[in-house]
């Protein structure tokens, strides 16, 4: 008779593989960042659902050092597609893979798998990090997740680390950071709260904004690859023309110079700025491309010599370099093994990745993946989908 019994999702080594990584990262922290994670084991249940907020390249591991116990984190598809580093994560981790930007219910499934072993999952409810220092939309699901998952919800908070290392920089600023649980709601209490009431109660407590802080970011680059982030300039109303220069933002249309201060604020130099900080600019840029595209401008988007991947059968296949074009009816792709042409409606999805990669969920099912130089605004094409999908 065969063996039916499923192994677990939890490793005897995963103790020692934790162990080592908060022995790594800690000091790592300290120099770096400035940040020390409060110590949270002891007060922290197990098993236990973990949520936080998404600030910077290290967060699953600043998370980790709050705590003595393996933590098995939701991570994107994408990591795992590293020849080198998904096999060692698989083994030595074994994070729970999801795909970004579309519905995965086999990781709700690892997840409470875990769960139930007795284990702690932790997530990030944003999904992304931010671009903007403001928090992306979470979706209520993640309310729904908690009720089912019948744990205490552990809602942790990163402070200081869009101001320290914005998803959109080159460099790290000097400032300083905190981490740590700021809430535990009791299994109980997660399952007696209306479900709206546990959404917003996730959604306030993990909103985080560095504007609002007194600290200085200091750094003789500040606005290096802000271009990455935003792409419109409110001067000339051009949707492709911006770039960086040490702690200043320049139009290459006109005189608009803007400057990133230490407090991350934006201080106009010339031209006319009616926003004082990235955030303000982020959200105001995607009304002002509904708009032009509402009012029947011609909005074309073109970027050259990325590199293109497709993702199927859970293996990166190299396409070489690419060149895209987008406007209002959808975008084009030209490799050099085949060409691609979509209109937005057909896709599955379009997310961003790190700072200069970008997903194309297509309609067979496989991922095309393009991937930018150091200047490269994935954000664009993003936009223009969400844009042109909510006014269809």
């Amino acid at each position: 008779m065969a063996n039916t019994k499923r192994k677990k999702w939890q490793r005897k080594h995963h103790k020692f593989t934790f162990a080592l990584l908060r022995g790594v990262f800690k000091p790592f922290f300290r120099l770096r960042y400035r940040l020390k994670p409060n110590k949270d084991e002891k007060k922290v249940p197990s098993p236990a659902l973990i949520m936080a907020n998404h600030q910077t390249t290290y967060d699953q591991f600043i998370v980790a050092c709050s705590f003595k116990r393996p933590i098995y984190f939701v991570a994107s598809e994408d990591l795992f597609l590293n020849p080198v580093l998904g096999p060692l994560m698989k083994n030595f981790m074994k994070p729970i893979s999801k795909s970004k930007s579309k519905s995965d219910l086999s990781a709700v499934r690892n997840m409470l798998k875990v769960l139930k072993e007795g284990g702690t999952v932790a997530l990030f409810p944003e999904g992304n990090r931010t671009f903007s220092g403001g928090s992306w939309k979470i979706d209520i699901s993640t309310a729904k997740l908690a009720k089912t998952a019948k744990v205490p919800l552990v809602l942790y908070k990163i402070d200081g680390g869009y101001g320290t290392d914005p998803r959109w920089g080159g460099k790290i600023r000097r400032g300083k950071m905190s981490a740590g649980t700021v809430e535990i709601i009791p299994t109980e209490q997660v399952q007696q709260m209306p479900l709206e009431q546990l959404y917003q109660k996730i959604v306030d407590t993990l909103r985080s904004n560095d504007y609002e802080s007194d600290q200085k970011f200091k750094s003789r680059k500040r606005a290096e690859y802000l271009e990455r982030a935003l792409y419109y300039c409110p001067n000339c109303n051009s949707f492709e023309s911006l770039y960086s220069k040490g702690n200043y933002l320049y139009c290459k249309n006109c005189e608009m110079v803007a400057e990133y201060t230490l407090d991350l604020k934006i201080k106009a130099v010339d031209g006319v700025l009616p926003y004082s900080t990235v955030y303000e600019w982020y959200n105001a840029q995607k009304e002002k491309l509904k708009i032009a595209i509402l009012n029947g401008c011609e909005i074309e988007f073109n970027q050259k010599g990325l590199k293109a991947r497709l993702i199927y059968d859970k293996k990166w296949h190299g396409q070489g370099k690419v060149d895209i074009f987008a406007n209002k009816q959808g975008f084009k792709v030209k490799t050099d093994k085949q060409k691609y042409a979509f209109d937005w409606q057909e896709l599955d999805g379009v997310t961003v990745l790190g700072k200069k990669k970008i997903n194309f969920y297509l309609p067979d099912g496989t991922t095309l993946q393009l991937v930018g130089d150091k200047r490269f605004c994935a954000l664009r094409f993003l936009f223009l989908y969400e844009i042109i999908r909510e006014i269809i």
